[in-house]
């Protein structure tokens, strides 16, 4: 009989389910609402697998699932996984067998090393970086959050953008393209009036300023490449933080939305002097890359197949 395997990649905004067999068939894929318990309670967060899992198992000649990963955000401390994996217990008409819950750090690392050690960079809105060891032991570095930390990611380049174009309000700096750019982004006439929008508006809001700043450093604004390079510098250090971790050269991955911006992409590739990963694969296939190590025996044809249906191929 085929085996079953739930595959969980869960954070603050969305959370991405596949159920695969162990002939290599994935049988469903879900998309649901965030699992994230610092931004809910946890019966909110069981509700949201519920209906998760009401849409991923149709069927009902589905008896157990033999194996689940979930690289959950929020699932950094031991009594906090405890309760995340009860509620996906809960949750699951299904009994699993085997459940194993884990930071989301984990899908993005394994999204590109198939499963091995190493080590993962995550720009997006926050960045962090998380390391596995080959003896298994684990560690990360920065996500203290935008008050903190997040250096680099989408957060930070999007408020040294308003910061800057403030300053250019008071004439510190001279004005560049980046004033109207911002300006038509927050919908006001003067830059000044987007004192109150920001300090009211979520940190995708600010962060989403990325693909903006993007567009005028390549047309040449310099304060928009300055901003970009500010970023880049600051994930570099980053990242070499975390490979000073290691005995020996990790894989490095690098996931999360900034690296779609060629400036910050190609600076740092040029600065870190080993090949880096960039995922093809949502990072929910890290959790299918672990299921399969874990309970088939490191299948590598397995994988393969999941692999190209994942990606449509």
């Amino acid at each position: 009989m085929d085996n079953l395997y739930l595959a969980i990649d869960g954070g603050g905004t969305k959370t991405d389910a596949v159920l695969f067999n162990s002939t290599g068939a994935i049988i469903n894929r879900a998309v649901g609402m965030g699992t994230n318990p610092n931004g809910m309670s946890f019966d909110e967060v069981t509700l949201h697998f519920k209906k998760l899992f009401t849409n991923l198992l149709l069927t009902n000649s589905m008896k157990k699932i033999k194996g689940c990963f979930a690289g959950l955000s929020g699932s950094d401390h031991p009594e906090l996984t405890r309760k995340l994996a009860d509620c996906i217990q809960e949750a699951c008409p299904l009994p699993i067998h085997h459940l194993i819950v884990g930071n989301d750090a984990m899908n993005a690392l394994w999204s590109g090393t198939e499963g091995a050690s190493g080590l993962v960079m995550i720009a997006g809105t926050g960045s962090i970086v998380f390391g596995i060891k080959d003896n298994g032991a684990s560690f990360r570095i920065g996500g203290w959050g935008y008050l903190f930390g997040d250096e680099g990611s989408g957060y930070f380049i999007g408020r040294e953008a308003i910061r800057h174009v403030l300053m250019t309000f008071d004439y510190r700096e001279q004005t560049t393209s980046l004033t109207m750019a911002l300006s038509n982004y927050f919908h006001v006439p003067v830059i000044s009036d987007i004192v109150p929008i920001v300090y009211k508006c979520s940190k995708d809001i600010i962060a989403g300023l990325v693909p903006i700043i993007s567009r005028e450093a390549e047309q040449g604004d310099y304060l928009a490449k300055q901003i970009l390079f500010d970023a880049s510098r600051e994930l570099v250090a980053l990242l070499q933080s975390g490979i000073e971790r290691f005995e020996t050269t990790p894989h490095v991955v690098l996931a999360g939305g900034i690296w779609k911006c060629r400036i910050i992409r190609e600076t740092i590739c040029s600065a870190v002097s080993m090949p880096l990963i960039f995922p093809s694969c949502p990072p929910v296939y890290g959790s299918i890359a672990k299921c399969v190590n874990e309970w088939e025996k490191k299948d590598e044809k397995l994988l393969r197949s999941l692999k190209r249906q994942l990606l449509g191929k």
